[in-house]
């Protein structure tokens, strides 16, 4: 007995033949034998189950394109972070060398005395110990004659200077309690902020530039 066989012709994704053995019927009820229509429909559930898959797997390979395009790439990320960071830096390099410079052209030079010196105490947050500092008071007297008499700023432990010691005292014209005594390390101190900033602003700046080889 030869094996039975069966076609569905399709317009589009809806099935609009049926054959049987070459016999043609439009409609599944059409077809007189229920094992025919059962084989048959079961065609037309496999075949619109296939085509599912393959729309699903079409979308998926869709979005995977749209997600390629629209991801974001890793050096320019990278070179943009860099980029801000280091633009950030420099303008606050520049901006605090710009006010250490009008500082230091602000400042008058004259000799003081140191008059007195002020203990204080910090506990020191590593190892909860106090540690004293020592703060000079100096007195000087400004351009215009008047007489200053200042606590620095500027502390030390042990003490830097004595009572009775001549210094040279730098200070603000405009504001002579703004002042502090001449040292290497005093004017170093005015330079930490522009330094710092500069040095790892330019650091990022040259990161900007070997990234983009890294990626090659």
């Amino acid at each position: 007995m030869s094996k039975k066989k069966y076609s569905i012709h399709w317009e589009g994704d809806e099935p609009v033949v049926f054959e049987v053995n070459g016999k043609k019927y439009t409609n599944l009820e059409d077809i007189p034998r229920q094992r025919d229509r059962e084989k048959l429909a079961a065609m037309v559930e496999a075949a619109e189950e296939e085509e599912f898959e393959r729309g699903i797997r079409r979308d998926q390979k869709k979005d995977m394109k749209a997600g390629g395009k629209n991801s974001i790439d890793p050096e320019k990320l990278i070179l943009g972070i860099f980029s801000a960071a280091a633009g950030i830096l420099l303008i606050v390099a520049l901006i605090s060398s710009v006010r250490t410079i009008e500082q230091l052209s602000r400042e008058k030079s004259t000799t003081g005395r140191v008059v007195d010196i002020v203990r204080q105490e910090y506990l020191s947050e590593q190892d909860r110990t106090v540690e004293m500092y020592y703060f000079p008071v100096v007195d000087f007297a400004s351009e215009d004659g008047r007489r200053h008499t200042v606590q620095l700023s500027e502390g030390s432990s042990p003490p830097s200077h004595e009572v009775g010691d001549v210094v040279t005292i730098l200070y603000d014209r405009d504001n002579p309690a703004q002042a502090r005594i001449r040292s290497f390390m005093g004017s170093m101190v005015m330079w930490i902020l522009p330094g710092i900033t500069g040095i790892i602003g330019l650091g990022f700046l040259a990161a900007v530039i070997l990234v983009p080889k890294l990626f090659e």
